[in-house]
C-alpha cells in the first residue's frame, strides 16, 4: 500500500514538473514571438502570437531536457522572468538581419534628400522613409521566400543548448551585442555605397558649378536631381541589392551565434 502511494506521489510530482517546464518554455516562446522577425510585427494580432507560442511550446517540449531540480515558489517566478528576457533577446538578435535593408534604405534617403518624406510603418508603429520602407518590404519578401522563419525557429530551439530551460545565470556578451548593431549599420552602408558615392559626386559637381557661376542656385537644383538619379540607380542596381540581401537573410541567426 505504501509503495502504491509512493509511486502515485512520484507520478503527480512528474506531472507537476512537466507543467512547470511547459510554463517556462511558453514564457520564452511568447517573448520570442513579440520581437522575432515577421511574427513580431505590431500588425500581427496578439491571438496569432499566443497561438504561435503555444505551438512552439508543444513542438519543443519533447526535446527539452528536464532539470535536476524543478523550480518552485519565488525561484519559479525568477525563472519565468529570465526566460522572458532570453526570449526577447533571441527574437531581437534574429530580427537584426531584417533591419539591414531598412537601415540601408534610410541612409540612401538621407543622401537623396528624401528623409523628410516619411511614411507610417504599421509593422513598427513608427515613421519610416520611402526607400527605407521599400527595402524593408523587399527584405520581408525575401525572408519569407527563402524560408527564413523556419531557420529562425531552428535557431531558437538550438538556443536551449546555451540557455537551458532553467537558467541559473545569463552571461551576456555586450561586446557581441554592440558589434551586431554596428554590423547592421556597416553592412547597410556597404549595400548602398555605390549609389551614395555617385550622389556625393553630384554634390561635388554642383558645388563646383555654384562656385564657377554664383547665379546658379545649385541647392535648388540638387533637390530635383539627386532624388531622380538616386531612384534610377536603385532600380538599376536592384539585382545587386537583392543578391546581397538574399545572402544575408539566408542565415538569419548570424548575429545570434
Amino acid at each position: 500500500m505504501f509503495d502504491i502511494l509512493l509511486s502515485q506521489s512520484k507520478i503527480l510530482e512528474q506531472l507537476g514538473g512537466i507543467w512547470i517546464i511547459a510554463l517556462l518554455v511558453f514564457s520564452r516562446s511568447i517573448a520570442f514571438a513579440s520581437t522575432a522577425p515577421l511574427i513580431g510585427h505590431k500588425t500581427v494580432p496578439a491571438m496569432v502570437k499566443v497561438s504561435f507560442a503555444i505551438l512552439l511550446t508543444l513542438l519543443l517540449m519533447p526535446n527539452i531536457e528536464p532539470p535536476a531540480v524543478y523550480p518552485k515558489n519565488y525561484y519559479f517566478i525568477q525563472q519565468i522572468v529570465m526566460n522572458v528576457f532570453v526570449g526577447l533577446l533571441i527574437g531581437w538578435m534574429t530580427s537584426l538581419v531584417i533591419e539591414i535593408g531598412r537601415v540601408a534604405g534610410e541612409m540612401l534617403d538621407m543622401q537623396m534628400g528624401l528623409n523628410a518624406a516619411t511614411l507610417f510603418d504599421p509593422g513598427t508603429q513608427t515613421q519610416s522613409t520611402i526607400i527605407g520602407r521599400l527595402f524593408d518590404l523587399v527584405s520581408l519578401t525575401l525572408f519569407i521566400s527563402i524560408g527564413g522563419m523556419e531557420k529562425v525557429i531552428e535557431g531558437f530551439s538550438k538556443a536551449y543548448n546555451t540557455f537551458p530551460v532553467v537558467v541559473n545565470e545569463i552571461n551576456l556578451n555586450f561586446n557581441k551585442i554592440l558589434s551586431a548593431t554596428a554590423d547592421v549599420i556597416s553592412i547597410g552602408f556597404i549595400i548602398v555605397s555605390p549609389i551614395i558615392m555617385i550622389i556625393l559626386v553630384i554634390d561635388l559637381i554642383l558645388g563646383i558649378m555654384s562656385r564657377a557661376a554664383p547665379q546658379i542656385n545649385a541647392f535648388q537644383i540638387s533637390f530635383s536631381i539627386k532624388p531622380a538619379v538616386g531612384i534610377i540607380l536603385v532600380f538599376v542596381l536592384l539585382p545587386y541589392i537583392l543578391q546581397i540581401l538574399g545572402k544575408l537573410l539566408d542565415n538569419p541567426n548570424r548575429f545570434l551565434y
